[in-house]
């Protein structure tokens, strides 16, 4: 078993991080023959005139960058509080934005402006990635304003953690919160991806990102101002009905303990109970017949359907276990 991962979104003071463990071989990968630094730094002087800063209400948000006239692409997770959204272009030249498209399932978002873009990156959404292959991010990590890092694909196709998108590439480049939304370029100067997580893991620090392969389309969509939203039961603070929990709260172990349940939310509407109801919370043993012990198991369970899809859950509430029907939704409140 490899050892645990730590996670965290590349936002601003981050506002989550995650532990988790991945099972399987470490997959290991050699130093090929790719383009140079130099040759990135090239890409580098072109590219980052197109590439700015997000900033909302309170400050700096993250990174993003004009791909089209009037149109630009983002991380979801760096605009998914609301604006008003603040574009610094690279010519420090203030513009206004607002969110067009999204999808939160591959933490993509698109935002409209009506700023003239100093310049535009072209996406790669045909091209499959190469373990080994160079690459450049440029973003706002570190207080540093649209600046270059570069790295390596060190996997394909990683799924570290269901809080995460799934089918991201792992990379070397030494990435930092200010960074999300960030694009990642190939030795071409075209753009393979967009930046969305950090962690470290049993071989060191790594960088995430959602691929553009095979996703023009996706983007087609947001473009038109396509919204998708992951699936949620609306809870907030569930945990592993541990043993030693179980024993403080008289109940058998296992299942994932409810904690709030959400007003508005699939949880609320399916009558589940937690904290706020002033009582030991339920229990929830099982998704579609599934058993579920951590939360981490619950969010992979629910994340497997989408919002407007029924899931029946086998609930614990003290002695009793019983079935209950929840209509799935977008968070409560977003």
């Amino acid at each position: 078993m490899r050892k645990a991962w730590g996670l965290i979104f590349l936002l601003p003071l981050a506002s989550a991080l995650y532990a988790l463990w991945s099972q399987g071989p470490t997959t290991r990968w050699a130093e090929p023959v790719q383009a140079s630094p130099s040759a990135l730094q090239e890409v580098y002087a072109r590219a980052h005139p197109a590439v700015l800063r997000i900033d909302g209400p309170e400050g700096g948000r993250g990174t993003g960058f004009f791909y089209a006239p009037g149109l630009v692409l983002t991380a979801y997770h760096v605009v998914a509080e609301g604006g008003p959204f603040t574009l610094v272009l690279a010519n420090r030249s203030r513009a206004e934005a607002r969110l067009l498209g999204f999808a939160e399932p591959l933490d993509l978002a698109v935002l409209a402006t009506e700023a003239k873009a100093p310049a535009l990156l072209s996406l790669e959404t045909n091209r499959r990635l190469q373990v080994g292959e160079a690459l450049l991010h440029i973003g706002n990590g570190r207080g540093q304003f649209i600046a270059p890092r570069f790295g390596r694909v060190t996997r394909l196709e990683v799924s570290p953690s269901a809080f995460l998108p799934q089918g991201l590439v792992e990379t070397s480049l030494p990435l930092s919160p200010g960074d999300s939304g960030g694009p990642l370029l190939d030795a071409e100067g075209k753009v393979v991806g967009v930046a969305v997580a950090i962690g470290q893991t049993e071989e060191g620090f790594r960088s995430f990102f959602t691929p553009l392969h095979g996703r023009g389309g996706v983007l087609a969509a947001l473009e038109g101002g396509e919204r998708t939203y992951w699936p949620y039961l609306g809870l907030r603070g569930p945990r592993a009905l541990t043993p030693e929990l179980a024993r403080e709260l008289g109940l058998p172990p296992g299942g994932v303990l409810v904690g709030e349940v959400v007003p508005g939310g699939a949880a609320h509407r399916a009558g589940l109970r937690g904290t706020e109801s002033g009582g030991v919370p339920d229990v929830i043993l099982e998704v579609e017949g599934t058993p579920v012990n951590t939360f981490e198991d619950l969010l992979r369970e629910v994340r497997k359907r989408q919002v407007g899809d029924r899931v029946r859950l086998s609930v614990r509430r003290g002695s009793e276990v019983f079935q209950v029907e929840a209509l799935l939704g977008p968070f409560p409140g977003r």
